[in-house]
């Protein structure tokens, strides 16, 4: 009896744990967060949700400093759709890198020019596609939807450029 009691706390506080990482990304996602403290707080959920996805993303280099430009992959996608980057794809991932807080001055800047100028893999795409998708789960459904339109908005604007 005493062993079960004992259990169901563990369980209990386990639960409280995994609500509270939630509740975090959540917060991140509704504010006007940067995508530093948004990747930040995907990382903390990914280590305790899904380490092996964690794992993953840093097997291809990604780190805290360049995570903000990991989640900007799929516009660097975009840009790479036609097998090369035009100037004007280019200073339009850039812009919108700046308009969701990733200064020039940053690593995540850096990589995502390095990226602009040499195509990563397939698999960086497909990783950061399944990232994203992990942070959008925490998500009411509609907010779910306004996320998913924004990025795909951004996606247009890399495409018409």
């Amino acid at each position: 009896m005493e062993k079960d009691i004992f259990k169901e706390r563990e369980r209990g506080e386990e639960a409280a744990y995994f609500r509270n990482q939630d509740a975090q990304l959540i917060e991140k996602l509704r504010e006007s967060a940067r995508l530093e403290e948004i990747a930040l707080a995907l990382a903390e959920k990914l280590q305790v949700d899904n380490p092996e996805l964690l794992h993953r993303v840093m097997e291809l280099g990604v780190t805290l400093d360049i995570a903000p430009a990991f989640l900007l992959a799929p516009l660097v996608q975009v840009a790479w759709a036609e097998r090369e980057v035009t100037e004007r794809e280019y200073k339009t991932v850039l812009r919108l890198a700046g308009t969701r807080g990733v200064e020039e001055s940053s690593p995540a800047h850096a990589q995502l020019r390095k990226w602009l100028r040499e195509r990563p893999l397939d698999t960086l795409f497909d990783t950061a596609t399944e990232v994203i998708k992990v942070g959008l789960s925490v998500l009411p459904p509609s907010e779910q939807e306004e996320r998913i339109k924004r990025i795909v908005e951004a996606c247009h604007e890399v495409g018409e450029a």
